[in-house]
């Protein structure tokens, strides 16, 4: 029998009874990964590849790549973003890309090509989000922000359900999500795509609650926990993106998955905190994958019928190197 990932159950208390077995929707998976590959790693195309292809044998309704998929030493060309989008839709299964950092925040560094990231970032829209589905073999219809008059720009911002479970991206970088004060026009830029988040952040929950969903799942490529960086207070750049998570899923009070990638390390916790020293959200639990020289991703089961919904675990991919375990942060 081949390899079955390993599964932590997210037993989140303020979830709804259970829905009756005549009444319920099938369980199905879903797999994600990001912050791959980095070509500063010797085969890590090749392992990407291996990665792809453990997604396609697990069959799952759906995957996402959390954005980087370069390194932030290597040239977000067009002739890349082209090469990534084929890579992309070489999948059976249908996959839904939110972007990362690497891809146009942080290209005006020389390392980088000098590139200007507003170009870029419109080049990405053209290139990936021309149309309201996901890339894949296999595209799942999407509903984006594109509808929403007042951000019509951010077509990146996706949302589908399945199941009768909302999940949705979100566009949140690293690099303090581009509130940078010394790059020209980063933080006007900023300013507007924080007020789309925002706004894509409450619709969601806003139709998630209509729809009487049983759960919602969030994606996005930074870690802007500030506690896991040890650091105080909030991050400016992900300040009003956390606020509106935490009074959506606390007004929600069912569970909320957020899954995303950036710190390259495998994590699932229960319970999050917003803030450093902020009390838990008991139906919170974020999830991040493996990133940078560990190719690896996660998969979760979400049954809508149980009261977790949500069943985590890491997607090893065999023939890629076993990843290495994190180091212990001071003061942690």
């Amino acid at each position: 029998m081949p390899p079955r990932p390993l599964l932590a159950v997210l037993a989140l208390a303020l979830a709804p009874a259970a829905v009756p077995a005549a009444e319920a929707p099938a369980p199905f998976t879903f797999a994600a990964f990001g912050c791959v590959p980095y070509a500063r790693y010797a085969g890590s195309e090749e392992a990407f590849r291996r990665l792809l292809a453990e997604v396609d044998r697990h069959q799952p309704a759906f995957a996402v790549h959390l954005g980087d998929t370069l390194g932030g030493d290597e040239r977000a060309t067009d002739a890349f973003y082209l090469r990534r989008r084929a890579d992309f839709n070489r999948l059976a299964t249908p996959l839904v890309y939110t972007p990362g950092d690497n891809e146009w925040t942080d290209t005006h560094r020389p390392g980088a090509g000098g590139f200007d990231p507003l170009e870029r970032l419109a080049r990405l829209r053209e290139i990936y989000f021309a149309e309201e589905r996901s890339l894949g073999g296999r595209p799942l219809a999407l509903l984006t922000q594109r509808r929403d008059p007042a951000h019509a720009r951010f077509v990146e911002h996706a949302r589908w359900t399945l199941g009768g479970v909302v999940f949705a991206t979100l566009h949140v970088v690293g690099s303090h999500n581009n509130h940078q004060p010394t790059v020209p026009g980063a933080l006007d830029e900023w300013r507007e795509r924080d007020a789309a988040v925002v706004a894509w952040i409450r619709a969601t929950f806003a139709a998630a609650t209509e729809a009487a969903a049983p759960a919602v799942a969030f994606f996005f490529q930074a870690d802007p926990f500030v506690a896991d960086k040890n650091l105080p207070g909030y991050d400016p750049g992900f300040e009003s993106c956390l606020r509106a998570l935490e009074a959506g899923a606390r007004a929600f009070g069912r569970p909320v998955l957020l899954v995303h990638a950036d710190e390259h390390r495998y994590r699932l916790d229960e319970g999050m905190r917003f803030a450093a020293e902020g009390e838990r959200v008991p139906n919170v639990t974020r999830l991040e994958t493996f990133g940078s020289e560990n190719v690896h991703g996660v998969l979760v089961t979400v049954d809508p019928a149980s009261r977790a919904v949500f069943a985590a675990g890491p997607l090893i991919v065999p023939g890629n190197p076993l990843p290495r375990l994190p180091r212990a942060k001071a003061g942690r």
